[in-house]
């Protein structure tokens, strides 16, 4: 697959190499090109899945705090609890796990309003995941049923504090960047009801793809890229040189571009196979589609 520099050079010689453009006008306009034509399509090179492991919850032992210092009894709590979240008591809120000092010490991101007492029951829990850094959309989420889809703000009023608990979840939403991740951008995505055991579920999305360097490759027929940008590289010089030659070759540069978007898109539909039987999710209550599937196919044939 030819990269951006290869992409780069072919858009040059569109425009025979003109000195009113230079490498860098061409780069920024294969960039911005690039990024359009990359997210008007779910290119097949961008369809990629992820399993994401849910933990169980934890609340082994009791505890004791003091301001946001919490110290627990005949507990065993592991540097993998930073950044899982914790309800102390009776309390419906939580806090957030900040620190691990030992097995019996961790500090949470602020005190509770009065101080637990010795003897107090916790859960500790974690309800977001980390997503892998190419996340761009969603797809699909599946683990014994399809998940669906909800607003963050539809959780947060049905469930605030997060007290509904299930073995698996049966909803998902993108909860925003991982708090605890400064240098890049990784996303979050938040399980409901909360997870109370060990399960798994595997997360169908689209990849961003970034021609960041010379080597950087589209994930689509470069082609298609080459014509846009040649396009745009014509329409760059008409504007520096004011010559409608220009613009006659940008039209001719747009014919191409459709034509071979067109071809692009009907090659990438052949390279997946589009959903024939899915399982009902879990807020299907009816007979889905699949009942009629798996039981009289010919009602659909008529």
């Amino acid at each position: 697959m030819p990269n951006r520099g290869t992409i780069r050079a072919q858009v040059l010689n569109l425009v025979a190499s003109n000195t009113m453009i230079t490498s860098t006008n061409v780069n920024d306009i294969i960039d911005a090109e690039h990024d359009t034509i990359l997210n008007d399509y779910s290119w097949t090179r961008r369809r990629v899945d992820t399993m994401v492991e849910t933990v169980a919850q934890y609340s082994t032992g009791t505890l004791s705090t003091s301001g946001a210092t919490v110290t627990g009894v005949g507990t065993v709590w592991t540097s993998a609890f930073v950044g899982r979240y914790i309800r102390i008591g009776s309390n419906t809120f939580f806090h957030r796990i900040t620190a691990r000092a030992s097995n019996t010490s961790i500090t949470i991101e602020e005190g509770l309003p009065t101080d637990a007492a010795a003897g107090s029951t916790y859960t500790i829990f974690r309800h977001r995941y980390n997503l892998p850094p190419d996340f761009g959309r969603v797809i699909n989420a599946t683990s014994d049923t399809r998940l669906v889809e909800a607003a963050k703000s539809e959780i947060d009023r049905i469930d605030p504090y997060r007290t509904s608990t299930a073995t698996r979840p049966d909803t998902y939403m993108i909860y925003g960047l991982d708090p605890d991740t400064t240098t890049s951008q990784i996303y979050q995505i938040e399980f409901w009801p909360v997870p109370s055991s060990a399960t798994a579920v595997r997360v169908e999305y689209l990849r961003t793809n970034t021609l960041t360097s010379d080597s950087s490759e589209p994930l689509y027929r470069s082609t298609v890229l080459v014509w846009k940008a040649g396009e745009s590289a014509a329409f760059f010089l008409h504007g520096r040189t004011g010559d409608a030659a220009w613009l006659a070759l940008a039209d001719r540069y747009h014919a191409r571009f459709l034509e071979d978007l067109q071809g692009a898109r009907e090659e990438d539909l052949g390279k997946w196979s589009p959903v024939t039987h899915i399982r009902d999710s879990a807020y299907d209550w009816d007979r889905g589609d699949d009942f009629g599937i798996d039981r009289d196919i010919g009602i659909f044939l008529r």
